[in-house]
């Protein structure tokens, strides 16, 4: 975990915002973005050890990925949203991986303010999370939502999951399918190639002046 803090602005130089993903790249940008914007960032890799970070001192606001290790976006939200501690602590999901509208559906379920899907431009994204501080209950926002029961959120969970499985697996047989579509094409032009040029035996006679 690392705390940046560069103030550029009344509006943002006392507000912490916790950024969770696994990828040091995006961390890396999204650090940028917002410790440049004024904020005071932390980070996580993982649901985790965000979830940690969150229930021991409360930032104003959550940023995560959705897929990642130990725990990953989905499961943080609900463990954050049935803790005390962590419920009014606003969450966004930025995602790459889970970007069909039943997932949108899933994570605003669980109680997230917003979803946004990777990559997002700079300026938006930052007007984004201004008006998801502004409805905040703790800076002057919104009233507590009714969440799934355990039962309900772990068959939407499981239905995402297989869901995702299932799109990959898609992916992964059109990916091979076009990849023997190229290996027939490459073996017809170069059988074609080797069609229009006359075997030594045959052609012989025409080498030799």
């Amino acid at each position: 975990m690392t705390t940046t803090k560069e103030p550029q602005g009344e509006n943002t130089s006392e507000i912490r915002v916790l950024i969770v993903d696994n990828d040091e790249r995006n961390l890396y940008v999204m650090q940028s973005w917002l410790s440049g914007a004024g904020y005071i960032v932390e980070t996580a890799t993982d649901g985790a050890a965000a979830l940690e970070l969150v229930t021991a001192n409360p930032p104003h606001l959550v940023i995560t990925d959705i897929l990642m290790p130990v725990m990953d976006g989905f499961a943080l939200c609900r463990a954050m949203k049935s803790d005390e501690r962590a419920k009014c602590v606003p969450v966004v999901f930025y995602t790459a991986t889970y970007t069909e509208p039943k997932d949108q559906e899933f994570a605003l379920g669980l109680g997230a303010q917003r979803f946004c899907i990777k990559p997002a431009p700079r300026e938006e994204f930052l007007a984004m999370l201004q008006q998801v501080l502004q409805e905040d209950p703790a800076i002057g926002g919104t009233s507590e939502m009714d969440l799934p029961s355990d039962e309900s959120f772990l068959k939407s969970y499981n239905q995402t999951l297989i869901r995702k499985l299932e799109s990959k697996v898609k992916q992964l047989e059109a990916s091979r399918a076009a990849l023997e579509h190229s290996d027939r094409i490459r073996s017809q032009i170069l059988d074609s190639v080797g069609d229009s040029f006359p075997s030594p035996a045959r052609g012989a006679g025409r080498w030799v002046d």
